[in-house]
């Protein structure tokens, strides 16, 4: 598994004001928007606005997947990320909080001892690893507990075009891990890798493709699940 680089933040002078919403099958992933390499939290074709202080951080590797630091810029509702040329791969800890819901159904974002007549509560934890660079082997990154390594360099490929997959937890292969193979056109449509955490994927669009894996963790206590979604992006640039 690949080592780490030390983080880079850079703030933008706009204050935090977005509040982490909904809990549902939101993954994390960039995506180009209003003229940025934005990181996006969404579902489908739907975005959301998030809390910039959701993203714990972001880590970067360059063509050679060695440890590089890499610009951020939080905004009022997401943040982006400045890309360089050398730049490889990134990866993003998003902790989207608690949600807990109440007696009558009522979905409140707080931890389970902040609500009245609280039933249960999740907490949103995802990951995201976006590849940068047609130039990049790929390989696994240590520190992810979830995630979705590609046998073959996504950006080297076209819309229809297959290519191999391999789901890790915990550094060893994810046995019949639980994936979206298009979590941007086709959300619904779940599927599963094999016994030794291998998948086929097609390449979806000569644009912005995001595979996804979610899945419920074991209780942090008596009434907190963990949810955790963990994803691998990347786009690819129409000719």
């Amino acid at each position: 598994m690949k080592k780490r680089y030390v983080l880079l933040l850079c703030a933008a002078a706009l204050s935090i004001g977005a509040a982490c919403s909904s809990v549902s099958a939101h993954g994390v992933f960039i995506a180009n928007r209003f003229d940025q390499k934005a990181l996006v939290l969404g579902e489908g074709p739907t975005d959301n606005a998030y809390n910039p202080s959701c993203v714990k951080a972001v880590e970067a590797y360059d063509k050679n997947f060695d440890a590089m630091n890499v610009e951020t810029v939080n905004y009022e509702d997401h943040i982006s990320i400045i890309p360089t040329d050398e730049l490889g791969v990134t990866v993003t800890f998003f902790d989207y909080g608690f949600f807990t819901k109440d007696s009558s159904g009522k979905m409140h974002q707080a931890p389970f001892a902040e609500v009245a007549d609280a039933v249960k509560t999740t907490h949103a934890i995802k990951w995201n690893i976006n590849y940068w660079s047609p130039d990049v082997k790929p390989g696994g990154i240590y520190n992810v507990p979830i995630q979705i390594v590609p046998q073959v360099n996504p950006l080297t490929l076209r819309k229809g075009d297959t290519y191999r997959i391999r789901v890790y937890k915990d550094g060893k292969p994810y046995a019949n891990a639980p994936l979206i193979k298009d979590v941007i056109n086709d959300l619904t449509n779940e599927s599963t890798a094999d016994a030794d955490g291998y998948a086929t994927v097609t390449v979806s669009a000569n644009g912005l493709n995001v595979v996804g894996v979610e899945v419920a963790g074991e209780k942090e206590d008596e009434h907190t699940t963990p949810k955790y979604f963990s994803s691998l992006s990347f786009i690819i640039d129409p000719e």
